[in-house]
């Protein structure tokens, strides 16, 4: 006979009382993390995973398993699934003991919080001037956010305080990043690409001169279902499309001195992508690349490097990847609106561009 013992989010235990299992298996759910206790797991995973083993499960009926990554912590078999436990949800947890009656274990997910903490921490870009060909905008919370709601609170908002209609390209699946703390939204390409129908009929999501503000509900959930704290708002105005591609070798490179720990300064003249910008760029020296930390200001504007060293006499590279982009999508030596008479290169390949500095 087995016993199942249920702890609301902390632990469940169950004993087994056959005599073949002389030893006491447990599961556990603490912050969120699932373990088998008790047991000693092997160094090395079974031939058809972890998963074959210890699965969770979320709800009831038929379901696939959670996805998530597992660990062997000392005796303990760990399973972090890859998004956070959702409130009110029930999850069921199996541990197939080798030989033995399997452990089940039911939990419930975190309780239900009603005071709001999160949110809108930043929203790229952050100058109030954006030309009518921006491609994206990055959305930063201060804590995880819930998924499936976005397009229902966010907005695009007229001089007249009106929401517009198809301004934002509504993907079915919404692109945050891994922590769910920084969703990426893009204006619909079909109305921003020149010769397109949705730009011929409806023209660009933001017109040279005009005012607008985005708006994001308070009413927007985070991840433990409470809104945020408060909504947000960012008013902007439109400026004239910009259809020039990035040149590197027109920024404005401020060098350092040797022997400081002063930041290199490069200035772009023009607002850059802010997510791009941090992947995109990086220094190397005579011996190498050279280590240390990057800040992006001034409106995306500026980017500064601080060794994590002090700076020694010599040559020195800005290295430059051809991802970057600036807000319209404009690549060094590549336009994302070209002119439906312009020839498109069909091989687009990633390429690293230098500046020198002494």
């Amino acid at each position: 006979m087995s016993r199942i013992a249920r702890f609301a989010g902390l632990a469940a235990v169950l004993i087994l009382g056959t005599a073949a299992a002389a030893q006491s298996v447990s599961i556990q759910l603490q912050n969120g993390t699932f373990k088998v206790v008790g047991w000693k797991a092997p160094a090395a995973a079974p031939a058809k995973g972890w998963v074959s083993l210890f699965a969770v499960y979320s709800g009831s009926g038929d379901v696939p398993p959670m996805v998530g990554a597992y660990s062997v912590a000392g005796d303990s078999l760990v399973f972090r699934p890859e998004y956070p436990l959702a409130t009110g949800a029930k999850y069921r947890a199996v541990f197939q003991v080798p030989s033995g009656k399997p452990v089940v274990a039911m939990f419930d997910g975190p309780p239900r919080q009603t005071v709001p903490m999160t949110r809108v921490e930043h929203v790229y870009p952050s100058a109030d001037a954006l030309p009518s060909n921006d491609l994206k905008l990055y959305i930063y919370f201060s804590a995880p956010m819930s998924r499936g709601e976005a397009w229902e609170h966010i907005h695009l908002l007229g001089a007249d305080g009106k929401i517009l209609p198809d301004i934002f390209l509504e993907f079915g699946q919404e692109l945050w990043d891994p922590s769910n703390q920084r969703l990426t939204v893009w204006f619909d390409p079909g109305r921003i690409k020149r010769g397109l129908t949705s730009n011929v009929k409806l023209g660009p999501p933001i017109e040279d001169g005009q005012r607008y503000t985005l708006a994001i509900d308070r009413e927007w959930r985070d991840a433990r279902g409470v809104p945020l704290v408060e909504g947000f708002r960012k008013m902007f105005h439109g400026d004239p499309a910009d259809r020039t591609a990035p040149d590197p070798q027109k920024w404005r490179i401020t060098a350092p001195k040797p022997g400081s720990s002063d930041p290199l300064i490069v200035d772009f003249l023009e607002s850059m992508d802010y997510v791009g910008v941090q992947k995109s760029l990086a220094v190397s020296g005579s011996g190498g690349p050279v280590a240390g930390a990057a800040a992006v200001s001034r409106q995306e504007t500026r980017w500064s490097f601080t060794p994590r060293q002090p700076w020694q006499a010599g040559n020195y590279q800005l290295l430059v990847n051809s991802a970057l982009e600036d807000l319209a999508a404009n690549k060094i030596g590549q336009l994302f609106d070209m002119d439906v008479f312009d020839k498109v290169s069909e091989n687009v390949e990633s390429k690293t561009y230098t500046v020198p500095f002494v």
